[in-house]
């Protein structure tokens, strides 16, 4: 069985599109595992998810996912044509490498939602730990962003971007059912992780409200949503 490291989970949900995809995958592939919740520190690069599968432990939820295809095989993706491998690393790449950026944006740098996310990460620490270690995590998280590049951007430039990510993946979601083609692959267990976190979570952000300009979005989360609910009855 194996153990995955991730977040404890906040409102109920998994907030993290990065452990959320390694899950995702899981359950797409029949992997069974069991999750932990723990510390970022705790990783083995001061980062989250990571999994223990006997004496090995596999950092990061890309590398993850290439050590589970080789030691558990590959059914979803053994058959993907070079057409969608292409398409579904496109996406990949616009939603961890630019929407995951402005996702962190509304949750930790907008005044109008930091507080509620405050409350959900850190809540559950007694008073004098939970300023503490909040406003520690608040000032790395707007460290990183400004290093980035968005920690530096006016609000509506950062959402301007966010909602083209969005009218992107939702184009191609428009001319197929999935992030690489007609058929459920490894790449969909990373933009049904991100889109989720932009349109389930309890926060009503720019992004939440672009993603609602798009039915084709919430129609994939469902398609996903009824293939997940499949693979829990086998």
């Amino acid at each position: 069985m194996i153990e995955l490291y991730q977040f404890a989970p906040a409102w109920g949900i998994n907030l993290s599109p990065f452990c959320l995809k390694v899950e995702i995958y899981c359950q797409l592939a029949g992997i069974p595992y069991e999750t932990r919740s723990t510390l970022p520190l705790k990783g083995p690069r001061g980062k989250l998810p990571f999994i223990i599968d006997q004496s090995n432990t596999v950092p990061d939820s890309g590398k993850i996912i290439e050590y589970l295809k080789e030691t558990c095989g590959d059914p979803l993706d053994a058959q993907l044509s070079e057409e969608g491998r292409a398409m579904g690393h496109m996406l990949r790449q616009v939603c961890e490498e630019s929407l995951y950026f402005a996702i962190l944006y509304s949750r930790w740098l907008d005044d109008r939602y930091w507080p509620k996310v405050r409350q959900a990460f850190f809540g559950s620490l007694p008073p004098v730990a939970r300023s503490l270690v909040a406003a520690i995590a608040h000032r790395g998280i707007r460290n990183s962003l400004i290093g980035q590049g968005y920690g530096r951007y006016p609000r509506e430039e950062v959402y301007a971007a966010g909602a083209a990510d969005l009218a992107a993946i939702a184009w191609q979601l428009n001319r197929q059912s999935y992030a690489a083609g007609d058929q459920l692959t490894s790449f969909d267990a990373t933009l049904y992780a991100f889109l989720f976190n932009v349109v389930q979570v309890p926060l009503e952000t720019p992004l939440k409200a672009e993603a609602a300009k798009h039915p084709v979005i919430d129609a994939y989360l469902n398609r996903v949503h009824d293939a997940l609910d499949a693979a829990e009855r086998r």
